[in-house]
């Protein structure tokens, strides 16, 4: 990983929409490893598989690990390219999936879950101040937030806020 950039960062991608997908697993019954640590192996596979192979879509993922569960983030180019893979007989989804139908299907031993998010064009927003490349950044690249983009309201194209009675003028 590389060290943090000592400036105000933001990430504009050149697309009018993309997708960011939040998918994960919360290990309801611990002491039952042989049907969640095959699920826990099982994510980082695809995630390197995508990586391995970017024409399918997948820009960039992060795992947020806990005591009991996992969170992937994933910036995908669009929801077709995220579909196409998820059906793909050919991919380690559908024979992922199907294991997880057969062996732990409705008995609760393990949850998964995602979440699918349509992201338009200025309708987000980021900015990363002494961190290495992350998130969107990651995916889409970045620039630095000067003039307009040095506030939300800039980076998400509107007018930018004047904040000089709030006092927090930036950092040099």
């Amino acid at each position: 990983m590389s060290g943090p950039v000592h400036k105000y960062m933001t990430s504009l991608p050149d697309t009018e929409d993309f997708i960011v997908f939040l998918t994960g697993m919360r290990i309801n019954r611990p002491w039952k490893f042989w049907k969640w640590l095959p699920v826990f192996i099982y994510m980082p596979r695809m995630c390197r598989e995508l990586m391995r192979r970017p024409e399918l879509g997948m820009l960039h993922y992060r795992y947020h690990p806990g005591i009991r569960s996992m969170l992937v983030v994933q910036y995908w180019r669009s929801y077709e390219d995220l579909h196409r893979y998820a059906t793909d007989k050919k991919s380690l989804h559908v024979p992922g999936w199907r294991w997880m139908n057969k062996h732990i299907g409705l008995n609760g031993d393990v949850g998964t879950w995602h979440e699918t998010y349509v992201i338009r064009k200025n309708s987000h927003e980021c900015l990363y101040v002494n961190m290495p490349e992350h998130g969107l950044a990651k995916a889409f690249g970045a620039q630095e937030a000067t003039g307009n983009l040095r506030t939300g309201k800039g980076r998400m194209g509107k007018e930018a806020d004047d904040w000089t009675d709030l006092k927090v003028e930036a950092a040099e």
